[in-house]
């Protein structure tokens, strides 16, 4: 493709943001989601989508449209896009876009905030809307993403909150009355712009690619794969918490009915009038652990007894990466229930329940042990960290067991990776816990072994660490936090307002301490300083004492002699007789 041609694909509308870029990383972590999302609307068709999305979200529009158009108000965007694909690029601000024809399916996953220039004065949120949906085709379908300025992220303090702001924030969204702060004002909007809304989606995970897709109605009528949700509420797992536990937040929100008001975004279909039933999955989930080549999508339905089943959807080929393989059938069957494992133990580190810590890890070793015999298990249980494996109260379970690695493990090898990733995770976190503050990484883990049950030396963390180190070198981002080393500091933590008021009350408590030591001490030396002195005074009188000039022994004795005159000689004086016995005058 020569750049003549990528050009002549390009229609300036007005508003082009010259020195400008939307382009996010390449590799979103919800691309898998919304594109299995997207794949029963792209048969066909004329297709635009609307604002920045995905690479991998533009490869599934342009497989599946007859016709593709694409709008971007960076100019250097839609010269790449062009570059890239096949399709008609028009570039500027919305308010200025023209179209020779409507569309049977409008993509707008990211909203409408990005599709406004800078050099115009945008409009509302709802007459951004308006415009969008003036665009379809009789028919036509509606695919829109809108962020929840209520959700679980906010609550969990996000970083971008405050004082990470991106550059194109220049818009005070707050200040728009029009923007829906809840789905049913959303749901209020499209149906002002005559559509009908079909489903309705609470999204987890990033604001810019959910990681679970739920069903708002069945969310209300059933019980949500609480896990899954819990999951996709911090993102990835092995992810340090912030100050205050996305993971919290969402389980109780979630078990409360308010699910849906609580998703980091809310995504819609809605339809033009005439349009033709779409037959759309009830709940979507991709982990976002992993590279992109790992990544696997699953369909989520709820079961005749209850609870969920789980399958993998689009390439369910086997992936390797040196000795680390994942087979997408193994995640096919029910969804496990429960809470956390690393929830439950962060939990009992906060109320210093060393207690419950080792009953618990005494029932986890149990458990790991019964995969294998004879003090050998199957290398895969390496894969069952605390943040992959839930406890329902009567046993435990893996809620992702589709990673593999062949041969076998020393129980306590296996136990000392995963114990390490959960250590690190503790002490990247920040969190409270029973141990000293200037505990290392190895150091706790011979704790959590020992308290475990199992052997306790530096020879088997160091093999448990080597194993952790050989899955994240095979497949990058499961092999836990790794910023703590061997024996390092206190770990590092996101700068939100939270966790430096989280900060703050930890180093106010160990100032505090480090203070009542000081006291102590100083009060110790004051009293040491004092019997120094007092020594040394004796010792400067000894001193005196020892260098006092001594007369010869012939002047002494004359002393001795002559001290009885002496004595009575006040005695003469007082009475007026000299030396002589005479009186005096």
């Amino acid at each position: 493709m020569t750049c003549d041609d990528a050009a002549a694909r390009i229609r300036l509308l007005g508003g082009e943001m010259l020195e400008w870029s939307d382009a996010g990383p390449d590799g979103s972590p919800g691309a898998e989601v919304l594109g299995e999302l997207l794949r029963p609307l792209l048969t066909g068709g004329r297709v635009l989508v609307a604002g920045p999305h995905p690479a991998e979200l533009l490869d599934a529009a342009a497989a599946g449209a007859c016709e593709l158009s694409v709008l971007l108000r960076s100019h250097s965007d839609a010269c790449h896009l062009a570059e890239q694909y096949e399709a008609t690029v028009y570039c500027g601000s919305l308010e200025k876009a023209a179209f020779p024809e409507a569309f049977d399916v409008v993509i707008a996953l990211d909203g409408v905030e990005r599709l406004t220039s800078s050099d115009h004065a945008a409009g509302s949120w709802a007459e951004s809307l308006g415009r969008l949906t003036a665009m379809l085709a009789p028919g036509g379908t509606l695919v829109l993403g809108v962020e929840n300025p209520l959700g679980v992220h906010r609550f969990a303090g996000d970083p971008s909150e405050v004082h990470q702001r991106a550059d194109d924030d220049w818009a005070a969204v707050e200040l728009d009355q029009s923007r829906p702060v809840n789905l049913e004002r959303l749901a209020g909007l499209l149906n002002d712009s005559g559509l009908t809304v079909g489903r309705s989606y609470a999204a987890y995970g990033h604001p810019a690619g959910p990681h679970l897709l739920l069903d708002v109605s069945v969310l209300e009528t059933a019980s949500a794969p609480t896990a899954l949700a819990v999951a996709a509420c911090v993102g990835v797992f092995g992810t340090p918490a912030a100050g205050y536990d996305a993971r919290h937040l969402g389980r109780m929100a979630i078990a409360g009915g308010l699910g849906a008001r609580v998703a980091t975004r809310w995504v819609v279909m809605a339809h033009a009038a005439g349009g033709r039933p779409v037959t759309s999955p009830v709940a979507l989930t991709a982990d976002a652990d992993a590279a992109a080549c790992w990544r696997l999508a699953c369909e989520l339905v709820p079961a005749a007894r209850g609870g969920w089943t789980r399958r993998a959807r689009g390439d369910r080929t086997l992936r390797v990466s040196g000795r680390v393989t994942r087979t997408p059938e193994l995640l096919d069957g029910p969804v496990p229930e429960g809470r956390f494992l690393a929830e439950i133990l962060m939990a009992a580190c906060a109320r210093n329940d060393v207690v419950a810590i080792r009953e618990l890890l005494v029932l986890f070793r149990r458990w790991v042990e019964g995969h294998g015999t004879g003090g050998r298990v199957p290398a895969s249980t390496a894969f069952a960290v605390a943040d992959n494996v839930v406890f329902d109260g009567t046993g435990f379970a893996m809620l992702d067991a589709s990673w593999q690695l062949p041969g076998e493990l020393d129980l306590d090898v296996a136990l000392a990776r995963i114990l390490r990733h959960f250590a690190a995770r503790l002490l990247d976190s920040g969190q409270w816990h029973p141990w000293s503050w200037q505990i290392g990484a190895d150091r706790l883990t011979l704790t959590l072994l020992a308290m475990a049950g199992g052997t306790a030396d530096r020879e088997t963390v160091r093999r448990g660490a080597e194993l952790d180190a050989e899955i994240g070198a095979d497949v990058p981002g499961r092999a836990g936090p790794g910023r703590h080393g061997s024996e390092g500091g206190p770990g590092e933590w996101r700068e939100s307002y939270r966790e430096l008021y989280a900060a703050r009350g930890r180093l106010r408590a160990r100032l505090e301490e480090a203070q009542q030591k000081i006291t102590m001490l100083e009060r110790d030396l004051e009293t040491a300083e004092a019997k120094l002195a007092k020594a040394v005074r004796a010792a400067k009188q000894a001193q005196r004492r020892d260098e006092r000039p001594r007369p010869p022994n012939g002047s002494r004795l004359g002393r001795v002699i002559t001290a009885p005159v002496a004595a009575l000689r006040p005695v003469r004086r007082m009475f007026g007789t000299g030396s002589d016995g005479s009186a005096a005058r």
